[in-house]
This record gives structure tokens, C-alpha cells and sequence, in this order.
């Protein structure tokens, strides 16, 4: 009668991962004054809302929410990119056995390698599947917070329109009178020429 032998291997890895999402869009600016200046209108209105301008970029203002959401504008194009990344620890542990009949002195290290490589390729996979739920999960936190970021981008557009068709009237004539209301967006402008 023959004994049978049992040849396990086992692994486990650790590691910490970065991922990341974002999306870029472009806001919506009328060319109401030359392009130097409604850049310079739109870095106003975006200063008053926490912007900073970035060193040694002056073109490009940034802000960086509590939650880890990074909004960047560049105000020439008028192009922002709203970004958030994280570092996850993934953790994964694989076994793999064998039974073989022969002594394991006799094929130990050949079962072990082909052990080994299934090991390493379990561990890969989960490696990467918890990758996958990471960069899942930052892109849903994201997606939650661009609608929000949304509604605030339109407001910055608003008051820089609003901001540049004052500028204009006042380029045009003598400013009699401004009418604006806040709640409907709607600004109307007297202007004597």
C-alpha cells in the first residue's frame, strides 16, 4: 500500500495601493469682455470662493475640499478638472495543496514552483479585485459630490457673467441703474450713452 503525501504552500500579501478618479469639464463663459479680462473676472469670482492660486501657475487656481476632492481651474480655457485619490490597504492570503505518492524529498521543489505560481496568480487576482473595489469606491464618492460642484461652478459662471456685463455697461455709458436678483439669476442694467 502506497502513503500518500500532502505539499502545501501558502502566501500572504499586504499592500497599499493609490487610486484615483477624475473628470474635466469646461465652463461655460460668454466673451462679453476681451479674453484677459474675463480670465481676470473669473479668477476673482473663483478667489472669493476659497480658490488659491497656484504657485509659479498663475493661470490655474486650485481648491481642495475637506473630503480629499481637488478642483482645479484653468482660467485661460476655463477647463476644470475635479479629481479625488486614496491609498487603500489591500490584504489577500492564498493556499494551494497537492497530494502526491512519491516522498515529497523526491518532488518537493517541482510541485512547490508549480504551488507557488498558482499562489502568486490567486494572489494577484484578489489583489486586483480589491484594487477594482477601491477605485469603485473613490469613484462613487466623486460622483456624489459632482452635482454639488456643479451647482457651484454655475453660480461662479453667473457672477462672472454678471461681473463682465457691468464692466461692458460701464464702457458703454454712465451706469444709471443695476436690478439684480439673486434667487432668479436675472440682472438687468440701465445704461445712459
Amino acid at each position: 500500500m502506497s502513503r500518500a503525501y500532502r505539499i502545501s504552500v501558502s502566501e500572504s500579501v499586504t499592500r497599499v495601493v493609490h487610486v484615483e478618479d477624475g473628470v474635466t469639464t469646461g465652463l461655460e463663459l460668454l466673451p462679453i469682455l476681451p479674453p484677459a479680462d474675463m480670465q481676470r473676472v473669473l479668477r476673482e469670482e473663483l478667489l472669493k470662493r476659497g480658490f488659491q492660486i497656484v504657485e509659479g501657475e498663475p493661470d490655474t487656481v486650485v481648491r481642495v475640499e475637506a473630503d480629499g476632492i481637488v478642483i482645479e481651474v484653468e482660467l485661460s480655457s476655463a477647463k476644470v478638472t475635479v479629481s479625488l485619490a486614496d491609498d487603500a490597504e489591500v490584504e489577500a492570503s492564498a493556499t494551494r495543496s497537492q497530494t502526491s505518492e512519491r516522498p515529497p524529498e523526491a518532488v518537493q521543489e517541482e510541485v512547490r514552483e508549480k504551488l507557488k505560481k498558482r499562489v502568486d496568480e490567486d494572489l494577484e487576482r484578489s489583489v486586483k479585485r480589491q484594487t477594482t473595489q477601491a477605485r469603485e469606491a473613490v469613484t462613487e464618492r466623486l460622483e456624489k459630490r459632482l452635482g454639488d460642484l456643479r451647482r457651484e461652478l454655475d453660480q461662479v459662471v453667473n457672477g462672472a457673467t454678471a461681473t463682465a456685463l457691468k464692466e461692458r455697461a460701464a464702457q458703454l455709458g454712465e451706469i444709471e441703474h443695476v436690478d439684480e436678483n439673486a434667487e432668479t439669476g436675472e440682472l438687468t442694467i440701465t445704461v445712459k450713452v
